[in-house]
């Protein structure tokens, strides 16, 4: 099984990841590109961070709870800061803090970081369009994405 994450090299901690993070206007904001960039490495560093313990199912709940929402704005222009059932996000982060003892634990590093995503910071929330929910819907499927590639890499050795 190949190893995805090699192709970046080194990947950054939890830590720095939420700092990036934290120096993001919003999702889509055409001025945060260079932070954007790292993304996919940020995806492959929270991927790591949750390992193996956690099998793609237990992820994809919390990955298909964000996608409803972006399935309920698929006709809404990217612009449109009035986003449907936009209420949900506020929840997402108490649904993983509602999980088991053990599987909370290993979702510490996701939790920490969709907190930065989703919480307001400053009096700034990060998504305020559905150009912005459908960034951070790409972000969190490339997470989910690579979480499989590395569980699929740890169950097939």
């Amino acid at each position: 099984m190949a190893d995805f994450l090699s192709v970046f090299g080194q990947l950054p901690e939890i830590s720095m990841v939420e700092q990036g993070l934290r120096g993001i206007t919003t999702f889509s904001d055409p001025n945060s590109y260079s932070a954007r960039d790292k993304f996919p490495k940020y995806a492959a560093a929270i991927a790591k961070s949750i390992g193996p313990n956690i099998t793609t199912t237990q992820l994809r709940k919390f990955y298909t709870y964000v996608k409803s929402i972006e399935i309920a704005n698929r006709h809404s222009p990217p612009d449109s800061t009035e986003i449907k059932d936009g209420y949900k996000l506020h929840f997402l982060l108490p649904k993983i803090a509602g999980t088991g003892k053990r599987e909370r634990e290993r979702l510490e590093g996701l939790y920490k970081i969709l907190g930065v995503c989703l919480l307001e910071i400053d009096g700034k929330k990060k998504i305020m369009s559905v150009a912005d929910l459908r960034v951070f819907v790409e972000f969190f499927e490339a997470i989910l994405d690579y979480h499989a590639s590395i569980e699929k890499s740890v169950n097939h050795n």
